[in-house]
């Protein structure tokens, strides 16, 4: 009976492709799909997110196996870079339910972001411990965890180093509410001396890095005065009516 089971289950896997493997209907032509990854189980059945390309240009790493990684190809690698987009899916149908664009940090309109298709672990992405740390292995991006703190893994981090000081991160996810993949906005008040202003992010430095003091909430510095630069505090919560992170950081210049 064990043996019949066992068979019957491998003839059914072989029968049902994975979302990765099957056309997904909608994608325009040129699109390159980079990584799928199934939702946890909620209240809408079969949901996944793809993250996706069109028509990336695809550029190796320049810097050797044994040499040492250049600060912003930590959150690179070997990446593809082109328009960017992440796409909520029924896994049953394989039918695109609402797709989001990536905006780069820089606020270029086309969308065009990096995303690493190799890379070394040990830093931003995750990559399989059976890679030797010196080699690139392929990362995992859509990396599920609880960031906004309602206890559910829907969300992933999206990261940018431009230096070696500073990074810029990013949170894209899966509101159960509205049944929509989300690139989660961050309101912030800044506050630089007297100067007081407001504005809405999509890139927020270190902040989706950090471990949150609690569920939904970060207090965190940035020391950039060795560099002649700011001390900047941020203080960011989540709001789960507005389905949006909410906050402020305090810029002080450097003595």
């Amino acid at each position: 009976m064990k043996k019949l089971t066992a068979i019957i289950c491998f003839l059914l896997c072989c029968a049902a492709p994975a979302l990765g493997q099957a056309k997904i209907h909608g994608l325009p032509k040129g699109a390159l799909v980079v990584e799928t990854r199934k939702l946890p189980p909620s209240k809408h059945a079969d949901r996944a997110l793809v993250l996706w390309m069109l028509n990336p240009k695809k550029v190796p790493s320049d810097y050797g196996p044994e040499s040492p990684i250049p600060c912003p190809s930590q959150t690179r690698g070997s990446y593809y870079s082109g328009p960017t987009r992440v796409s909520l899916v029924n896994s049953t149908t394989n039918a695109i339910i609402n797709t989001v664009k990536i905006v780069a940090a820089d606020g270029d309109e086309d969308g065009t972001f990096d995303i690493p298709y190799a890379t070394r672990k040990g830093y931003y992405y995750e990559v399989a411990s059976r890679v030797r740390r010196t080699a690139e292995g392929k990362p995992t991006i859509i990396r599920l965890r609880d960031y906004n703190g309602d206890g559910k893994a829907f969300e992933f981090a999206l990261f940018d180093a431009p230096a070696c000081m500073g990074l810029q991160t990013s949170l894209v996810g899966y509101s159960e509410k509205r049944d929509r993949v989300v690139h989660y906005p961050v309101k912030l008040e800044v506050i630089e001396g007297a100067k007081q202003s407001n504005r809405t992010a999509f890139w927020v430095d270190y902040l989706f890095n950090k471990k949150p003091l609690q569920p939904g909430y970060w207090k965190y510095e940035i020391d950039y005065t060795g560099r002649g630069g700011t001390l900047d505090t941020w203080e960011v919560r989540y709001n789960p009516a507005k389905e949006q992170f909410e906050g402020k950081v305090v810029i002080k210049a450097g003595e």
